[in-house]
């Protein structure tokens, strides 16, 4: 942070296949917000929620269950959340904008649909970088239709 860089957390799913439910997203949304409290992240910043690889027999309606009960458990222990829309995700444009909580949205690099009336706040950019043997995926922000950002933790 010294160096102008900002940070976020993202809580990774499991391997593609998984299964969500109501149950298993305030699971994994109260252990988001667990282990961002213990490295001593602030509350008031985007903590995300990595949304990919979806078993393909999986409803639409499971997705939607298991991304606002992790919403909600997060939001609950005082983080913003924030949604990393990537492939296998399962949901359409209207269903991202209108069956889910969020209000900050993360576009992958994958083929996804867009957020249908507000936009995304982040981008991650096609392709990846290696620097030192290290992958990096390149993102840039910008405002959202609605004039949404990201909320960083920056100096």
């Amino acid at each position: 942070m010294a160096a102008g860089l900002a940070l976020m957390a993202v809580q990774h799913v499991a391997p593609a296949g998984w299964t969500p439910s109501a149950a298993l997203g305030t699971s994994n949304g109260v252990n988001a917000a667990a282990n961002a409290k213990s490295v001593g992240f602030p509350s008031s910043v985007n903590v995300w929620l990595d949304l990919e690889g979806v078993n393909n027999a999986a409803s639409s309606a499971d997705v939607i269950a298991y991304c606002n009960a992790w919403y909600a458990a997060v939001q609950s222990a005082g983080y913003v959340p924030g949604i990393y829309v990537g492939s296998e995700s399962l949901l359409t444009s209207q269903q991202l904008y209108s069956s889910l909580s969020f209000q900050h949205y993360w576009r992958s690099q994958s083929n996804v649909p867009n957020v249908e009336s507000r936009g995304y706040q982040l981008i991650q950019l096609y392709p990846s970088l290696t620097v030192n043997g290290v992958d990096i995926d390149v993102d840039v922000t910008q405002n959202d239709y609605k004039n949404g950002q990201v909320l960083w933790l920056a100096k």
